[in-house]
């Protein structure tokens, strides 16, 4: 599941989005609209109630939203249409209204209440991506504004992805200006929860949906800037990343090494082997010593090796 913030940039991401299908990666793009929305406000003179799908959505702010993700989708289709992508928008999000909440009418906002999730696969089994407006539909044919990071989650969780991509124009998130390259989920609901001054106030929403993907079950959330050139296949695909990845579960450990370890450490110690730093190791004496062996690991990759003989 991956979450589309900047239509700018849409060429490098939807090229991006285009190298992972060709690897028979299945992606769902879900996108927000508030810059759209704001946008269009602004063109039409009409006071904007909230941005973001979180607050109150009075009715005009409904008609910009939908008149600004439709055209958003379209645009997203068009450009996957470039890359000889087949895509569709389905009303896949069945959303509720929020309701009163503290004695406010939060009147054409909306909450996800499920996800049509046999809809989603069937588009996925037949090659096809889908791309999910930040809208929802009721069973009486209405439509809500739903906030987008909500929708993601929601999505990845039904769908059981192993990863939410928030594809954003800040480079992940930072504490007290520091980018976090790295941080377990409950560390990051513990800064939220105790002092969450401490992250700027327009990654608040990434860093609380973030916490909630991983406690619904998604093992990876990666924050990145959509801006950087190859910017989603480098956080796919590389250990380091260029953002800020909040896992559920230990992301690099030191383990000890296991029988399957053993073609991961030959490829380890090959290098040196070649440059006569280390005697050739052969499979058998690998066998013979491999308790000797621990692995360091970067979601669980091998990416070094150590053996101690006594």
């Amino acid at each position: 599941t991956y979450h589309h913030a900047l239509i700018e940039n849409s060429t490098n991401i939807l090229l991006d989005v285009a190298v992972l299908r060709s690897l028979n990666i299945r992606v769902v793009l879900v996108h927000g609209a508030s810059a759209q929305i704001r946008a269009l406000g602004e063109q039409q003179g009409v006071e904007v109630s909230n941005l973001d799908g979180s607050g109150i959505t009075d009715a005009e702010t409904l008609k910009l939203a939908l008149t600004a993700a439709n055209r958003l989708t379209h645009e997203i289709l068009e450009g996957l249409a470039t890359h000889d992508l087949r895509a569709a928008c389905p009303n896949a999000i069945i959303a509720h209204p929020m309701g009163i909440l503290q004695g406010v009418d939060h009147l054409f906002t909306g909450k996800v209440e499920r996800i049509d999730v046999e809809l989603l696969q069937t588009l996925l089994q037949q090659g096809i991506t889908p791309v999910i407006p930040p809208l929802g539909f009721d069973g009486e044919g209405k439509t809500y504004r739903v906030n987008s990071d909500g929708i993601a989650v929601a999505v990845a969780e039904a769908l059981k992805a192993v990863k939410v991509i928030f594809v954003t124009t800040y480079d992940g998130l930072f504490r007290q200006g520091r980018l976090l390259r790295q941080m377990l989920a409950s560390d990051l609901a513990e800064i939220l929860n105790q002092d969450r001054a401490q992250l700027p106030d327009e990654t608040l929403s990434k860093a609380q949906h973030a916490v909630a993907a991983c406690r619904a079950g998604v093992p990876r959330v990666h924050i990145i800037n959509g801006r950087l050139d190859e910017a989603l296949l480098t956080e796919v695909f590389s250990n380091e990343g260029v953002g800020t990845l909040v896992y559920a579960n230990e992301y690099q450990q030191v383990r000890r090494a296991m029988k399957k370890d053993i073609p991961s450490i030959l490829k380890l110690i090959q290098p040196s082997v070649d440059s006569e730093e280390l005697v050739k190791r052969s499979r058998t004496s690998l066998e013979k010593t491999l308790g000797d062996y621990s692995i360091f690991e970067i979601d669980k990759n091998p990416v070094a090796c150590i053996a101690l003989h006594p």
